[in-house]
């Protein structure tokens, strides 16, 4: 169990990194239309992040449940997953866009590293509930 648990625990953090650099070089790459593509982009990622660590740690639990289980659990994870990045992205562009308009080249890079630590904390957050689910579902 201990050990399932630390590989588990590694391939999240895995997942969590690259979700993480690639929603940074998203925000960081200058554009014309900031809100919508970016949002719709960061978004898309972090349900694809959300889904990865939900796999990783209950993966080995799908083969026992029924199609409409799987379904199910599909469907939860992307509408939580969906709101929190949603709202959390969009509240983020509309403070990140006045430092961009001001700094310039400097205001993406900034976005990209604000928006960079905004997909860890989601990401650190879903990993905490999972492995918390995993545990006390296992004990």
């Amino acid at each position: 169990m201990a050990h399932q648990l630390r590989r588990i625990r590694k391939r999240v953090r895995v997942d969590i990194l690259g979700v993480v650099v690639t929603n940074a070089i998203i925000m960081a790459t200058p554009s014309s239309n900031i809100e919508f593509v970016k949002n719709i982009t960061l978004t898309f990622a972090n349900i694809v992040m959300f889904i990865l660590i939900w796999d990783a740690y209950f993966d080995d639990k799908l083969s026992r449940k029924s199609p409409w289980g799987i379904i199910k659990d599909l469907l939860t994870v992307t509408a939580v997953s969906t709101i929190t990045t949603f709202i959390t992205y969009q509240i983020l562009i509309k403070k990140i866009t006045p430092i961009i308009i001001s700094w310039g080249d400097l205001g993406w890079i900034v976005g990209g590293g604000i928006s960079g630590i905004a997909t860890t904390i989601l990401g650190v957050i879903w990993a905490l509930y999972c492995d918390d689910l995993y545990r006390n579902s296992t004990a």
